[in-house]
């Protein structure tokens, strides 16, 4: 699962957003096509024990939340793509947030 969503907003991984409207457009597009596809697969079903960075996902929706925000679409794919590497994507508690903040910015 992760890999071929990485795919899609790999192109976008920009955590400065220095590019022009036109680009910044193209990967909201690339992030609603994430959404799509990730909205057709399933979490995980078991539980996966974290440590005592259990709760680190959180951090990366308040920067997912603030680009969005700021309509910097390259950054939130790089911050989809770091919470993608570094933390279990398709645990439920992070999978159902990703699910929830896209949407509602998305819409």
């Amino acid at each position: 699962m992760d890999k071929k969503l990485q795919a899609i907003i790999q192109p976008y991984d920009n955590w400065d957003n220095n590019v022009d409207r036109h680009v910044n457009l193209q990967a909201k597009m690339a992030l609603l096509q994430f959404y799509s596809q990730l909205s057709k697969c399933s979490p995980a079903i078991r539980y996966q024990a974290g440590d005592i960075a259990h709760f680190q996902y959180l951090h990366f929706f308040v920067q997912i939340k603030k680009a969005f925000e700021e309509e910097k679409y390259l950054r939130v794919c790089n911050e989809l793509l770091s919470l993608m590497h570094y933390l279990p994507f398709s645990q439920k508690r992070i999978y159902n947030n990703t699910i929830r903040i896209l949407s509602t910015f998305l819409k």
